[in-house]
């Protein structure tokens, strides 16, 4: 049986830039309704890091006191590329914190509002007029194995047919709602990287490191624990246990201890990717969904924070009357814009006199693995001696 309904704003996609969208609906008395595959927390290991511009737009929200008792605050960040140190002050306090700490604070706002979450709800379509979405979304639950030789299973339990002002999709990597819009996704060579988290006391300062062929970071984490991720080759196969991170970490950070244990680890791919558009009259992508980079930076995820607060501002100001849809396709014009100069993808770099003789080499990959976006970036730029200006 499918149900018929309506909201002025869906979200696909429960993750961290979904219910952030969310939030920001709510703020503005919008109608909203989330839908998520599962709402079961991210991963353990699966730790991330708020930029400046989003802790600023958090504690907007009142979530920077819940976040700051969880997390690690990060003032300064060490830049080292080859023998080469550099160390660059941020703006404003970064925030390292885990992601299901994170979600957690969000749903935490979200259920006081007493907004629409629907977990296990996934968008099967959408099909856009000039005043609505129409979407349909399947409910499945999972079941028990009938016997242990048979397979959890997901069923289908009912369906819904939701009419919606607009959708904003944060369904990651692989979004339904950027396929259904038909928009593609320009990719480039995979990313591959070793993943470690494991007991660190004192924590370490956090430092890029950047050499000839790899970039790697190290970010310490509360609790006395400390997270490195490293670049490797893409045709490099090894697994990530005590051995790899001993060879990573004398080579590359010698000055951190080696630990005699794993909390975490890993090998994950990265596949960098941009959407060709991000979206198209009342449908809208943020993060994931939109762009995808490697993890050193956290600049899809924070970007993606920055684009759901544009997206649902401007979504109010045209559901008010104040503006046009044309405002939606200017700002998601301008969003795709910024984040390809945050990758330096569509920007030229302009060395200062005071820039060290390894930045210009050295500056894509640099400038896409700061932990910094919007004019923090500029900031921190200026510190090494760089400015960033549109290609003409």
């Amino acid at each position: 049986m499918t149900r018929n309904e309506q909201t002025q704003v869906l979200i696909a996609g429960g993750g961290p830039v979904g219910l952030f969208a969310a939030v920001c609906a709510a703020q503005y008395g919008l109608d909203v309704i989330v839908l998520e595959r599962n709402f079961r927390g991210a991963p353990r290991g699966h730790t991330t890091l708020l930029h400046p511009s989003s802790m600023r737009l958090l504690a907007e929200l009142g979530l920077a006191p819940l976040l700051l008792r969880e997390g690690l605050l990060l003032e300064r960040l060490e830049l080292r590329v080859n023998a080469d140190t550099r160390l660059l002050e941020l703006p404003f306090p970064a925030l390292s914190i885990t992601q299901a700490v994170l979600e957690e604070a969000l749903l935490q706002v979200l259920r006081k509002q007493e907004v629409d979450l629907r977990a296990t709800y996934e968008l099967t379509s959408l099909d856009q007029d000039q005043l609505h979405v129409k979407v349909k979304a399947v409910h499945r639950e999972r079941t028990k194995a009938a016997s242990l030789m048979e397979d959890e299973r997901w069923e289908l339990v009912d369906s819904a047919a939701i009419q919606a002002g607009f959708v904003i999709g944060a369904d990651g990597r692989a979004s339904t709602v950027r396929q259904s819009l038909g928009i593609r996704s320009a990719t480039n060579p995979t990313e591959r990287y070793a993943m470690f988290e494991f007991p660190c006391d004192p924590p370490p300062e956090p430092r890029l490191l950047i050499d000839n062929e790899h970039s790697s970071f190290v970010s310490p984490l509360v609790a006395g624990r400390a997270r490195c991720s490293f670049q490797l080759s893409r045709d490099q196969h090894a697994s990530a246990d005590l051995a790899l991170l001993t060879t990573l970490l004398r080579t590359r950070a010698p000055e951190q201890t080696v630990p005699r244990e794993l909390h975490w680890s890993g090998i994950v791919d990265f596949e960098p990717s941009i959407a060709e558009a991000f979206g198209r009259d009342r449908v809208w992508l943020a993060g994931d969904a939109a762009h995808t980079v490697g993890p050193l930076g956290v600049q899809s995820m924070n970007r993606g924070l920055q684009e759901a607060w544009q997206l649902v501002e401007a979504m109010a100001a045209v559901s008010a009357g104040k503006h046009s849809l044309e405002s939606l396709e200017l700002l998601g014009a301008a969003q795709r814009r910024q984040w390809l100069r945050a990758l330096a993808q569509d920007a030229h770099f302009e060395l200062l006199p005071q820039a060290p003789g390894w930045l210009a080499q050295h500056a894509q990959r640099i400038v896409s693995a700061l932990p910094v976006s919007g004019p923090d970036l500029d900031d921190v730029l200026a510190q090494l001696g760089m400015r960033l200006s549109p290609m003409r």
